[in-house]
């Protein structure tokens, strides 16, 4: 009997994994600091990770900070995300939800509270998208995939280390109407 599917072995391989285009790294390169930026407002909390919803199996997700920092490492390095055992009976309430921890952010960010310190990236990233700047973003005017201008992560970063709180700095760039300098990085 003719077997269409005799070569079945093949369908079981994954296919090998594609570098990120550049659009894409960047989105990977803000999922990464906005993931600092919730680790550092929810880990002192008590909460052990991050939840996220999957599409395609149509279940919960439940991360550790490390682990997800290390899969997202891995798939803007990659172009995959290793496989990993699901977390044993997790406990959804040590886990915070992507997307409310997004709008928990974005909100304190709105009302002009500083989420974290506002820097380039620790990578030299720009500090509105996370893409990687050439030379760390120290001669950059304008990011090349967002189109920020740098000007005011540099302004906020001169007034910190003059001495201007956190609130007072976001104050200032919230009445210059700049865009929230979110996710990032603490030194």
């Amino acid at each position: 009997m003719d077997d269409e599917y005799e070569d079945h072995e093949s369908y079981d391989e994954d296919p090998e994994p594609r570098p990120l285009d550049r659009h894409e790294a960047a989105r990977v390169r803000r999922d990464l600091d906005d993931l600092a930026a919730f680790r550092h407002t929810f880990e002192p909390e008590g909460f052990k990770g991050m939840s996220v919803f999957c599409e395609d199996c149509v279940e919960e997700h439940f991360f550790p900070w490390d682990m997800l920092e290390q899969n997202l490492t891995a798939l803007l390095e990659s172009g995959a995300t290793p496989v990993h055992e699901p977390a044993y009976d997790p406990k959804p309430d040590d886990y915070v939800d992507w997307h409310y921890a997004q709008g928990y952010l974005d909100g304190l960010a709105d009302a002009g509270a500083p989420t974290l310190p506002v820097q380039m990236t620790a990578t030299g990233g720009c500090p509105f998208c996370g893409v990687e700047l050439p030379g760390k973003g120290e001669q950059a005017v304008f990011c090349p995939t967002c189109g920020a201008h740098l000007g005011p992560a540099r302004i906020a970063r001169a007034l910190l280390e003059r001495g201007w709180s956190h609130t007072d700095v976001a104050e200032l760039l919230r009445a210059a109407r700049v865009p929230p300098l979110r996710g990032l990085r603490e030194d």
